[in-house]
C-alpha cells in the first residue's frame, strides 16, 4: 500500500513554497513526526511525515516551487520498529 507526503500549508494564507532540501532519500524509513524536508515560504519550515513507511519516489526536486497540497513524495506504507 502507498501514501503520499504533500506540501502542507504552514500558515493559513500559504499557497505555495520552495522545497529547499529533502532530509530523507529513496529507501529511507520514515515514521510519523519525522522531519522529511525543509520548506521556504515567508519563513523556513520543517515538514514532518504523517505516515510510517519507506520513501519510494520524489515528485519534485530540491529548489522547486510547488503549490500547497501537491505531492512531494510517495511512501510505501509499513509498520516500522522504532
Amino acid at each position: 500500500m502507498e501514501d503520499y507526503i504533500l506540501m502542507s500549508a504552514m500558515y493559513p494564507t500559504m499557497t505555495s513554497g520552495k522545497v529547499d532540501k529533502f532530509l530523507v532519500n529513496p529507501g529511507d524509513k520514515v515514521i510519523k513526526g519525522m522531519p522529511v524536508c525543509e520548506i521556504i515560504s515567508e519563513g523556513y519550515f520543517t515538514l514532518l511525515s504523517e505516515v510510517n513507511g519507506r520513501v519510494k519516489d520524489f515528485y519534485v526536486s530540491e529548489g522547486e516551487y510547488v503549490e500547497v497540497d501537491a505531492y512531494l513524495m510517495s511512501i510505501t506504507l509499513a509498520v516500522i520498529d522504532k
